[in-house]
């Protein structure tokens, strides 16, 4: 990983040299335009996209009269919150960086501009990232911050312990009492509806939590997850999982357990690759692989995560700074300093990139995941998306404590369903 180390370094000199370059702000003058983008990227990620941002600043955007303004408001869930704030007083930023979370709220809004409105050409967009924030409306938002879920693992203890990476959840069982033997907690972490997306959507080739495809070809009005058995067929397989007595269900502070190697595995967003390689700082060797599939029938593969960015205004400046974003440079840096998934196929044709992934193999292993799930695959749209993450790792966690695993499916089915018709009768 040392080229990915450098990478890094790279690119953090880059975002010191820029913010001195740019620390004064842009003075506007006459035929100049500024895009405002309200993004969510946090810690070494929002680095990059402000080496991103400022380059473009420096470039494409100096050529056209362009200036793109880049303001940090929070997590995913903050952006939206303050994207539907905004709607009220008519202050909406050109563009702004959300999660799938928005999508409901934005598919039914007045003032999205759509992705077939703007006219981008996405013939080389990933078509599971297309399917992912297509509605009947249209695209709604230009795939970016692509990602996929993995399975993060201390690849040391595992070597010297003979065994591998579990490919199902048996194996992901028998695997945790081998490491559990050896005096270091087996996994840590605790799924919420991210990874229900992946556990539920793989099975029987594809399953969907709620109808019309998720949400994806109009607002959902049914729940499936039950009456279909896929969140049970999880469930029975999870609470065996803890039964070994190596499991850890903590629901923050997961990814420093791991880090420090006081829990040999977990599941997080590929687009953490990069931060838990430095946060481990060799301490051992990184392992990932891809979800554990429930059972055998469960071939579906993974659902695409990460986000996208939606758009407010339609006009040829914010066109312009779009394509430089999903362009194959943009997104190979983005990338390679990330952990993230080119969202451009083009990128995928670059010398130096195929050379980065043979040094740097862990960084292909989210990008193959996704080629080789099912196109039909998409993340769920539900209302109140936020709150029911939470419920949904609530109810899991009440599993693992002995509730009834009937019982469990049958509240959270209700929770859902209600969320789904008090949207309805609020707003169709």
């Amino acid at each position: 990983m040392k080229k990915t180390k450098a990478v890094v370094i790279l690119v953090l000199a880059l975002v010191m040299t820029a913010s001195a370059v740019f620390a004064g702000g842009v003075e506007e003058s006459s035929g100049i335009r500024t895009v405002t983008i309200w993004h969510c990227a946090q810690g070494a990620n929002a680095g990059v996209f402000s080496v991103l941002t400022e380059s473009f600043n420096s470039t494409v955007g100096k050529e056209e009269g362009i200036v793109i303004n880049s303001i940090y408001q929070g997590k995913a869930g903050d952006v939206l919150t303050s994207v539907n704030a905004a709607a009220g007083t008519g202050n909406l930023p050109d563009i702004a960086m959300m999660d799938a979370t928005a999508a409901t709220d934005m598919d039914h809004s007045d003032y999205i501009v759509t992705v077939d409105q703007l006219g981008i050409d996405t013939k080389y967009i990933l078509p599971c990232g297309i399917s992912s924030y297509t509605s009947d409306k249209g695209l709604l938002a230009l795939p970016f911050n692509a990602s996929a879920l993995l399975y993060y693992y201390n690849k040391t203890l595992y070597d010297s312990l003979g065994v591998s990476a579990p490919t199902t959840l048996d194996e992901m069982i028998e695997v945790a009492k081998v490491v559990g033997n050896s005096g270091v907690t087996a996994f840590v972490g605790v799924p919420a509806t991210y990874e229900l997306s992946t556990f539920i959507g793989a099975q029987n080739g594809l399953s969907y939590m709620v109808n019309n495809r998720n949400g994806h070809d109009g607002a959902p009005t049914e729940v499936l997850f039950g009456k279909e058995g896929t969140y049970a067929a999880f469930l029975e397989k999870w609470k065996e999982l803890y039964d070994t007595g190596y499991y850890n269900p903590l629901v923050s502070g997961v990814t420093g357990e791991f880090t420090s190697g006081r829990c040999a595995a977990m599941l997080a967003s590929s687009s953490n690759l990069s931060t838990i390689i430095h946060a481990v700082d060799g301490a051992f060797e990184v392992g990932v692989a891809r979800v554990p599939i429930v059972n055998d029938q469960a071939t579906g593969g993974t659902v695409i995560s990460g986000g996208a960015l939606f758009t407010f205004t339609d006009n040829d400046a914010v066109r312009t700074v779009l394509e430089y974003l999903i362009s194959p440079e943009s997104q190979i840096i983005w990338a390679q300093t990330t952990g993230y998934v080119p969202v451009n196929m083009r990128a995928y044709e670059s010398s130096g990139y195929k050379a980065f992934l043979r040094e740097n193999p862990l960084y292909k292993v989210a990008y193959e995941a996704l080629l080789d799930s099912n196109p039909g695959l998409a993340n769920v749209w539900v209302p109140s998306a936020y709150s029911i993450y939470y419920s949904f790792q609530s109810n899991v966690a009440a599993v693992l404590e002995g509730k009834d695993i009937d019982t469990a499916v049958a509240e959270m089915e209700a929770i859902v369903q209600n969320a789904i018709d008090t949207f309805a009768a609020q707003n169709i």
